[in-house]
């Protein structure tokens, strides 16, 4: 009865060394991970307020423009119509800046959507293999839940977005056909209408 209890002792020790080290390896990983993701926002957050500073710069150099430009009609003399062509210009810009960050936001929003569904199918399928720890297993469902229910908000929020975008664009492309009628020469000596901007394709989840 002793020698039997020692050896089934014995063969719990290794298999007990073998669950520490699989432990060990799988934290190693878990901790490579976390480090990465913390990289990959701390470089995000540069790239943001990069973006924000040459937003502030477009908007001085803009300024600078409709400042230079109200100068050009002082010097060619008082027109009702040169006056008013450039109020709309200055109308239509904003119009497209405002209809081309729509664009942006739904690309991002939906990005996102797809990023959190499946983060929410992988956290299930890992809470479906824990039933030994019912409380680490509802911790994940309870994640996987708040991901669906931000995914479905981001989903709302590109479906408005891009609605913006589409009404945005028609009246600033409205706005530039009747300052150009307006004033087709000063029109012909100023920047064009900004292009769209290019959306990015959407990335593969992971």
């Amino acid at each position: 009865m002793i020698l039997a209890l020692a050896l089934i002792l014995a063969g719990a020790v290794p298999s007990r060394a073998a669950d520490d080290a699989a432990a060990q390896k799988l934290l190693a990983e878990a901790k490579a991970k976390e480090t990465h993701a913390q990289q990959l926002r701390a470089a995000a957050a540069a790239s943001m307020q990069k973006a924000s500073d040459d937003q502030m710069e477009a908007s001085a150099e803009e300024r600078d423009a409709r400042i230079l430009t109200a100068q050009a009609l002082k010097a060619m003399g008082s027109d009702p119509n040169r006056e008013r062509a450039f109020k709309i210009r200055i109308e239509a810009r904003k119009l497209s800046q405002d209809a081309h960050n729509h664009l942006i936001f739904a690309r991002n929003a939906e990005q996102k959507a797809a990023q959190l569904k499946h983060n929410a199918e992988e956290l299930r399928k890992s809470a479906a293999g824990l039933k030994d720890q019912p409380s680490v297993a509802a911790t994940l469902e309870n994640e996987a839940k708040e991901d669906d229910a931000q995914a479905e908000t981001e989903l709302q929020t590109a479906n408005s977005d891009k609605f913006s975008a589409q009404a945005q664009e028609e009246r600033a492309r409205n706005a530039w056909a009747q300052a150009e009628k307006l004033d087709p020469e000063t029109a012909k000596q100023l920047a064009p209408a900004a292009a769209k901007p290019v959306v990015a394709q959407a990335r593969q989840v992971k």
